[in-house]
């Protein structure tokens, strides 16, 4: 071997052994400088740290078991129902006859030993007012809790629906305006109007021996008209008096009426007015 080749391997040799030696501390060296860190993480902590153990509640029932029934429902107290409406006690009256009076109906009713005659407007015993007196019945009101009632004077006869069930109605006032006095053989007007709304048919009686109606084709008596409170509300007769000796003679009214809705209602008027025939002067 030449010495330029032992030389070279010589070299080598000593480069191989020098780099070695290098890596064997370089590779311990960070192994030994982490053991005191991680001695000193696994040191105990100078905080002492106490926790208080919580006692677990018993199991109030089995999670796996069958579920309770629910609590029934509350029962609702039942409503207080509604007291019925007031009746008025049954008609304590007998139908004992009808009739007409100088143009104006009556009737005659019994109450074991007493018999009254009423007419319509009349106060009955101060407990019922009589409203009207018709052909087959009588309607009075029960003034304590003004509650209608129809006596029928056919026995076994019902009221009409419209009459028992109707409710209680005011009565129309139906205003006459006349002469107490005439002089004789003079002229006079009867003034008839109704105030307020609502509409009435009045029939006119009166004696055609002793008056006469201006403007009448015939001497029948009687006379019709109607008032109407919106669009007529009076309507005039005049009479002339054919009497030729102081005297006294009525006319008589009958009169229906009816309010807005077309309902009849009661007339609130007396039914007969007397007028006085006297001489000129008061001789």
């Amino acid at each position: 071997m030449s010495k330029l080749k032992f030389w070279f391997a010589l070299a080598a040799a000593a480069g191989l052994i020098a780099w070695w030696w290098a890596e064997v501390p370089a590779t311990d060296a960070p192994q030994a400088a982490q053991a005191p860190r991680t001695l000193a993480a696994s040191e105990p902590s100078p905080v002492d740290l106490q926790f208080q153990r919580r006692a677990l509640a018993a199991a109030s029932r089995n999670p796996f078991g069958t579920p309770p029934k629910p609590p029934p429902a509350p029962v609702a107290s039942p409503r207080a129902e509604a007291p019925p409406p007031p009746k008025a006690p049954p008609l304590p009256y007998q139908y004992d006859g009808n009739g007409v009076l100088q143009g104006k109906s009556f009737v005659f009713l019994k109450r074991q030993n007493r018999t009254f005659t009423v007419s319509a407007g009349d106060t009955l015993e101060g407990t019922y007012a009589v409203e009207t007196v018709a052909r087959d019945r009588v309607v009075l009101r029960y003034l304590p809790l003004e509650i209608r009632q129809v006596l029928m004077y056919a026995t076994g006869a019902e009221a009409p629906p419209d009459v028992a069930g109707a409710p209680e109605t005011r009565p129309v006032a139906l205003q006459v305006d006349m002469p107490a006095e005439v002089v004789l053989g003079q002229e006079f007007v009867v003034t008839v109007s109704l105030p307020g709304a609502g509409k009435a048919t009045v029939e006119v009686a009166y004696d055609v021996e002793v008056l006469r109606l201006v403007g009448a084709k015939q001497r029948r008596g009687r006379e019709i008209v109607e008032v109407t409170g919106a669009g007529t509300p009076r309507a005039q007769l005049r009479f002339k008096v054919l009497a030729d000796s102081p005297a006294s003679t009525d006319i008589n009214l009958q009169a229906n009426a009816t309010d807005k809705s077309g309902k009849r209602v009661p007339v609130s008027t007396p039914s007969t007015y007397s007028v006085s025939l006297v001489l000129a002067g008061g001789a």
